[in-house]
């Protein structure tokens, strides 16, 4: 939605292959990234979606955000939890 995530935290399990819809439910353009795990998905406008596949070998609690302008300032941020 418009500069928040929901859910604000993701939970995955170490080594499972995962696969992740991100939906743009607001008006504005949105990604999604987690730096440390090296994801990212497009930039979406509102109402598109992209899926992305990934696979963590870290365990840990990673900031995920959107990188879109000052979105993530705004409070569009939260968290990958991956045990």
């Amino acid at each position: 939605n418009e500069f928040t995530f929901s859910p604000t935290s993701i939970y995955v399990g170490k080594g499972e292959k995962i696969m992740l819809t991100f939906k743009n439910v607001g008006k504005f353009p949105h990604n999604l990234k987690v730096d440390e795990l090296e994801i990212s998905t497009k930039t979406i406008n509102g109402g598109g979606e992209d899926t992305i596949e990934f696979v963590s070998e870290k365990s840990g609690t990673f900031a995920m955000y959107c990188g879109v302008g000052s979105h993530r300032e705004q409070g569009m941020e939260g968290e990958v939890v991956v045990k």
